[in-house]
């Protein structure tokens, strides 16, 4: 299947202000859901109470979902039909968490087919909610009849929270004291990976 060209408006980090920095990019085929290369199982859970497997969420991980899932509820002009709310999937997470680890603040190329975000901050700055925030507040900044950016804006990590064909979630953060983007050497960093990816060129996030 020949694969379409990918919507990598994102692909280098911009400076917002001095703690915060956002990046995404999306990667995969809108039509492939396969994800195993990365170790991602299609084992999302269902709501916000358990994965799928029956385990309790962790606060981040209900944090997180609310988030993301508020912002699909409250998506302008309002899709019909409704955008489904994602899921949380293990599996996506640890693969979040694997990078986040790292403590690189750039993309993971080895997540699979999954679309990503990041953010670093200064320890503290952010929280589960926040950092999605910080995300869905570009839709300021996103011209929904011409599908584009304002000039001189970003606005994927928007189009990726509620791109319709996205069902499964999986974030993390990590604590890091190596390879700081920030003058200071302690700094947090966040990673979402979004199951399957969103932000294709010529396409509507719905």
């Amino acid at each position: 299947m020949r694969r379409p060209s990918r919507f990598r408006p994102l692909s280098a980090a911009s400076l917002l202000t001095p703690f915060l920095l956002l990046a995404c990019i999306p990667d995969g085929d809108p039509d492939d859901d396969t994800t195993a290369d990365a170790g991602i199982q299609e084992d999302g859970g269902t709501g916000t109470g358990t994965d799928g497997g029956g385990v309790e969420l962790t606060q981040f991980a209900r944090d997180m979902l609310e988030a993301h899932n508020a912002a699909r509820a409250a998506a302008k002009p309002t899709p019909s039909p409704a955008l489904e709310p994602l899921t949380w999937d293990p599996a996506v997470a640890e693969v979040a968490q694997k990078w986040a680890d790292n403590c690189q603040y750039e993309h993971n190329d080895g997540r699979g087919n999954a679309g990503e975000n990041i953010a670093a901050a200064t320890p503290d700055y952010l929280n589960a909610k926040t950092v999605v925030k910080s995300w869905v507040g570009e839709v300021a900044d996103y011209d929904y009849s011409k599908n584009a950016c304002a000039s001189g804006k970003q606005c994927g990590h928007y189009t990726q929270v509620v791109w319709r064909n996205t069902r499964r979630l999986g974030c993390a953060t990590k604590r890091c004291t190596v390879n700081s983007p920030f003058g200071t050497p302690t700094w947090d960093f966040w990673v979402c990976n979004y199951a399957p990816p969103g932000n294709y060129v010529g396409q509507r996030p719905y």
